[in-house]
């Protein structure tokens, strides 16, 4: 059987919190976890990835079952990614307050053994399979970019002026490149999805203690608490998957 659990906390900088997230399950074997990390002035952000996650959900929850092929999985994510991208950059684009307003995604739909992620912006999706730990995503901003090119270190990325300057995101363009994968979910395999919120302060050494943690206790709360005592600097929201 597949268990989800989530939570969403504001830290203790922020007034508002814009991150947004929804979990369900789907059967016994089948299921979808979605967080959004908004962004943009007062209260845009916030309705970006409300927006965003509601939308996606929408489409899930009609049309995902255990009984789905892995292309109409896919097809199944492509349309309904497509769909809050043209209906938050259309808000944007008629109201005045919601100018310049997106939402990072990640997401992951479970059917059977595969897994089937998305990743938009810098909201990552890490696994861990006993003590190793892999980040399956590649953030979508201006410092990873200047990884890749060999003009910083990952260790110099860490406190970068620049670091949060996203180049991909849910409604701050016309057209969308959508990053996917497949995964086999392994009996063993927990899987973490979370806004940088919380991903800025995780040590991947220590990662699987804390996942290993959150199920035993049935809750993931001890990855929000973790945040927060560590300065709860932005948002914080977390979502788990694994197999019981």
């Amino acid at each position: 059987m597949i268990k989800f659990m989530g939570a969403t906390d504001t830290g203790k900088m922020r007034q508002q919190n814009q991150d947004a997230f929804i979990c369900r399950r789907v059967g016994e074997n089948a299921g979808y976890a979605i967080v959004c990390d908004g962004m943009g002035g007062e209260n845009a952000g916030e309705v970006a990835s409300a927006t965003a996650c509601q939308l996606i959900e929408k489409f899930f929850h009609r049309d995902v079952n255990e009984n789905m092929t892995e292309a109409a999985v896919k097809a199944v994510i492509f349309s309904a990614i497509s769909a809050a991208n043209a209906k938050v950059y259309s808000m944007a684009k008629e109201n005045p307050d919601y100018h310049g307003m997106g939402t990072t995604l990640v997401l992951a739909v479970v059917i059977g053994q595969n897994m089937h992620i998305v990743n938009i912006g810098d909201s990552r999706i890490y696994m861990v399979e006993k003590k190793a730990v892999k980040q399956l995503t590649r953030d979508h901003t201006l410092v990873q970019n200047m990884i890749d090119r060999g003009e910083i270190s990952e260790e110099e990325a860490i406190n970068h002026p620049k670091k949060h300057y996203i180049t991909r995101a849910i409604g701050v363009g016309d057209t969308l490149d959508i990053d996917y994968q497949m995964y086999e979910l392994k009996k063993e395999s927990i899987v973490l999805l979370c806004s940088d919120g919380l991903s800025n302060y995780l040590r991947l050494e220590k990662l699987p203690e804390q996942l290993k943690s959150c199920v035993h206790k049935n809750s993931i709360q001890e990855l929000i608490d973790f945040a927060n005592d560590q300065g709860g600097s932005d948002n914080i929201t977390a979502v788990m998957l694994y197999r019981k």
